[in-house]
């Protein structure tokens, strides 16, 4: 994985160096720990234009410029579900207001939900459920009630049957399909994690 993902993105022209990074470069991660990569970059604009196709050979269930950081990251969701990160630490962002669903955001606002939840999920696993608890109001007011659901959930089961519930609604109100790979890859993903645990 190291190699490869550093390979796809280095080879770029404003990119003037690419790192392994986080947990998993200290030796101190998890089992489900994401694959971070510190990134310099002459040009963000550039590379950021370029991104989805750089990492097209990994290919993605999903992907996303986190939105709400305080610098860029750009995720890229596989099968496992595995999670690569490209960090971009020398730059700086505001965090994104809550995005209004509507048939051009729905795909990216499922994206989002799956990877919020699927982190839920890995940090639950080690015992971090005062995270949980931390975020999962933030997933409401993030995702939830702009979509219409008025509740903060108190499980993660429950912020799904929220999300799916709603979801499905919208679709059929805006005449779309959003995909469901990266859904089943984080149902299956959880479900392993609890035959584990």
């Amino acid at each position: 994985m190291v190699t490869v993902a550093i390979a796809l993105v280095a080879k770029h022209k404003a990119v003037t160096s690419v790192a392994f990074a986080g947990s998993r470069s200290r030796g101190t991660h998890e089992e489900l720990s994401d694959w971070d990569f510190a990134v310099q970059t002459s040009d963000l604009a550039a590379i950021a234009r370029d991104l989805p196709t750089l990492v097209s050979p990994l290919d993605p269930l999903g992907e996303q410029w986190e939105p709400v950081g305080h610098f860029p990251v750009y995720q890229v969701l596989l099968r496992g579900p595995t999670k690569v990160e490209y960090l971009f630490l020398e730059h700086r962002q505001q965090p994104m207001p809550p995005v209004r669903p509507s048939k051009d955001s729905l795909v990216a606002i499922n994206v989002h939900f799956w990877d919020w939840i699927w982190w839920l999920a890995t940090k639950a696993s080690v015992g971090r459920h005062d995270l949980v608890s931390e975020h999962l109001p933030r997933l409401h007011g993030h995702l939830l009630r702009p979509m219409g659901v008025e509740t903060v959930p108190d499980t993660i089961e429950a912020a799904i049957h929220a999300f799916s519930t709603r979801r499905d609604q919208l679709e059929q109100d805006y005449v779309i399909s959003v995909p469901r790979e990266l859904e089943g890859e984080v149902l299956r993903g959880i479900r392993r994690i609890r035959l584990r645990t």
